[in-house]
């Protein structure tokens, strides 16, 4: 890779926002259970992935779905699927459980229709 390409900045970011995962999925697992832990983990590594491919998101002109659009979206299923599991852990209910997974679904495409709604 050459020197000036910026990816070696963006990796040094992805690596920091990782270690602060970790350790903020650690720091919940120690106070409040691994699950607690392990959904946080999976939320702060969701909302890094949503946020950053936003930012570096290039092929807002080209028309239509991207490369970036596809990991926004696993990025609001990742954060949306940690959320379904710490909520299950708190209250150990199926069906609220199963209505948060659908709640995120729409969420991610109404995101996408949104992001896109100039092609359709």
């Amino acid at each position: 890779m050459a020197e000036g390409s910026g990816t070696t900045n963006w990796n040094l970011v992805t690596g920091i926002f990782f270690a602060i995962a970790v350790i903020a999925g650690a720091a919940v697992g120690i106070l409040y259970g691994f699950l607690y832990g392990f959904c946080t983990f999976i939320i702060v590594t969701g909302l890094f992935l949503g946020v950053s491919f936003y930012i570096r998101d290039e092929s807002r002109s080209t028309g239509g779905p991207s490369t970036s659009d596809g990991a926004i979206m696993g990025s609001i299923i990742l954060c949306g699927l940690g959320a379904c599991g710490a909520i299950h852990s708190a209250l150990g209910d199926v069906t609220i459980t199963a209505v948060c997974i659908i709640a995120v679904m729409v969420l991610a495409a109404a995101v996408m229709i949104v992001r896109n709604r100039r092609y359709l």
